[in-house]
């Protein structure tokens, strides 16, 4: 069974290195060591979900992971990812709309993120949720063939 947790600030010393072994798997191409991790998750700010499959008996492995931060009338998405072996199952989903409640939660009216253009998955996840484009950022993501483009998309939270 996967559940979705806070992640824990008082626990980066722990967690910095499993969550940069999860983002390597999830974004092989550009993976966060894990002081970055620790640095990003220490930001003013920052909050996020891991989610954990504790199906296994003794073992719980994080399977996915997304991070915000909040901004002042925004927040914006700073990664979320889920383990290959885990994709299509609902865990992406599950993360977005709990990082999508938060934000709400605290009155913000903007969500953005940041998508590479030929990550189809998740730009039909983001869109399936309202997200829309608003601008590029050309050559931004690092790629094994090369530069991808970066796709600015939002959402907009007020009701």
């Amino acid at each position: 069974m996967i559940r979705l947790e806070p992640v824990p600030h008082d626990a980066v010393a722990v967690l910095a290195a499993p969550l940069s072994q999860l983002h390597a798997s999830c974004f092989p191409d550009d993976p966060w060591p894990p002081r970055a991790i620790a640095e990003i998750i220490a930001m003013a700010g920052v909050f996020g979900r891991i989610a954990v499959d504790d199906s296994g008996a003794e073992d719980q492995a994080a399977v996915g992971l997304v991070l915000a931060q909040d901004l002042g009338t925004e927040c914006e998405i700073l990664t979320l990812g889920v383990m290959p072996a885990q994709r299509r199952a609902g865990i992406g989903g599950a993360l977005l709309l709990a990082i999508i409640e938060e934000a709400r939660r605290r009155g913000r009216v903007i969500l953005f993120l940041e998508v590479a253009e030929d990550n189809i998955a998740a730009r039909a996840l983001y869109t399936a949720h309202g997200f829309i484009q608003v601008g590029r950022r050309t050559n931004y993501y690092r790629r094994s063939s090369g530069l991808a483009d970066a796709l600015i998309l939002r959402l907009l939270l007020a009701t």
